[in-house]
């Protein structure tokens, strides 16, 4: 009735102390109200929880509660026609993001340590990571085989665009490492706008959670000490977020058609006669109309044609289609190593 929610002196104090235990454990890395409640469910398993609001709302009277800080406003993406509802709807209902987290340094050492950052935005939602040798397609690749091995397969996988895993930045409509790997799993690869990490926003958000909750608040000691500590902090994911895989079962069956998707945003050819995309080192010219907008590729590889398309009202439009062969000595390769015989 326009009244806030009263709650016992008592439930003030446990959810207190509740905090002070979760910051006192060198397992924990989550600190907040969706934290504190599943630790009440472990101390307090007869009792009811107090509901998230509740938690908030007596951590911020009792001061402790974290400053956070506003998100940026996504209206000029959907303004400018960004195929959000394409990407997490139509291409598979489980489309997981990758990507490499920057380069991190340890006290007293030089060489620098690399990590890589898996997460699905959708429930079940995951937040995972490795630790890496180097960037590169190998570590890509392994690092995707082991996502599957220990999580689950997706049907789609965003990428960046980055020539680790789209491929060389010379040769003309190659097939890359990365994509035969992804499209051998039965996996669509789609690759994310170059120069816009807005489009990797998922993974984006989880690589800043690793920084705020792992990374930075921690001291290690050595590199040994950085993976144990990692594994505290993955398992805390998952326990945090509630991760359980789908059943396999549940996955609805299709007959997979090798497609490779690219994201992009439509450039001026400098006069405003013409708009223009690259992918795979090709420029695909289109009408002056859509320059500034965003649009996605697709690259059908059975066709061998590259249809691009724009979103608009969740419904996506065609705009152009052309051919798209497939390089001869991709073709050649692949077929050899039998990584895409079933597609070309």
């Amino acid at each position: 009735m326009g009244q806030r929610r009263k709650w016992t002196k008592q439930t003030e104090t446990r959810i207190a102390e509740l905090l002070s235990s979760l910051k006192a454990d060198p397992k924990a890395f989550y600190f907040g109200a969706t934290a504190i409640q599943q630790h009440w469910r472990r101390q307090y398993p007869r009792e009811k929880v107090p509901p998230l609001r509740t938690i908030g709302q007596i951590l911020k009277d009792l001061g402790l509660s974290a400053s956070r800080k506003k998100g940026r406003n996504a209206g000029a993406a959907a303004y400018l026609c960004y195929p959000e509802h394409t990407i997490y709807n139509k291409l598979g209902k489980r489309v997981m993001e990758a990507d490499f987290v920057g380069q991190k340094f340890l006290a007293g050492q030089t060489e620098p340590l690399h990590f890589a950052g898996f997460s699905f935005k959708a429930a079940p939602k995951l937040r995972y990571f490795q630790r890496i040798e180097s960037k590169g397609a190998d570590f890509i690749i392994a690092g995707c085989k082991d996502i599957f091995k220990r999580f689950e397969k997706p049907d789609a996988i965003k990428l960046d665009n980055a020539a680790d895993s789209v491929g060389s930045r010379s040769g003309k409509r190659n097939i890359s490492r990365v994509m035969a790997f992804l499209l051998s799993q039965e996996v669509y690869p789609v690759f994310a706008v170059p120069r816009r990490p807005f489009s990797q926003a998922s993974i984006e958000g989880n690589n800043s959670v690793f920084a705020r909750r792992f990374w930075d608040q921690r001291t290690f000691e050595s590199v040994e000490d950085v993976d144990r500590q990692l594994g505290w902090f993955n398992q805390a994911s998952l326990e945090y977020t509630g991760y359980v895989p789908p059943k396999t079962e549940s996955r609805e069956k299709r007959r997979f058609i090798p497609k490779v998707y690219f994201l992009r945003q439509v450039r001026d050819s400098g006069n405003g006669q013409a708009g223009w995309i690259e992918v795979l080192n090709e420029i695909v010219t289109l009408p002056p109309s859509y320059i500034s907008y965003f649009v996605i590729a697709r690259w059908h590889l059975l066709k061998e044609t590259l249809t691009v398309y724009i979103e608009k009202e969740k419904r996506l439009e065609t705009i152009i289609s052309v051919p798209f062969g497939i390089n001869s000595r991709s073709r050649k390769k692949f077929q050899k190593g039998g990584a895409l015989s079933f597609c070309i």
